[in-house]
């Protein structure tokens, strides 16, 4: 299997155990971040500094996140990164078995 160059992807370490991954993926006209961290390494600081250290490896501008709208953590990671709330949306969550409200976020 062949990695896609385009893919910037980062395992996320929390005292020397994994706590997660970030990415960076997409074409150049629409690149976009996602990370996922642990539950218990929530609330320690450990996705802001993931994310702000993906950002600096990706030139490109500008980024999107998109977040469920109630995860009011994930919203604050991403506006301490800088991204602004650029928009909203509804898709369907395979993990919640339902449609959720999105949020879409820009990195200028």
């Amino acid at each position: 299997m062949r990695s896609d160059p385009s893919v910037i992807l980062r395992t996320v370490l929390a005292d020397g155990a994994v706590a997660g991954h970030a990415a960076v993926f997409g074409p150049r006209s629409e690149r976009e971040v996602t990370y996922v961290i642990g539950r218990a390494h929530w609330g320690q600081g450990i996705a802001t500094t993931a994310l702000a250290e993906l950002i600096k490896l990706e030139s490109t501008r500008p980024l999107y996140a998109e977040a469920a709208a109630d995860n009011a953590g994930s919203l604050r990671v991403l506006e301490k990164c800088g991204f602004i709330v650029t928009g909203k949306s509804r898709c369907f969550a395979r993990a919640r078995g339902e449609e959720i409200d999105l949020v879409q976020l820009t990195l200028s």
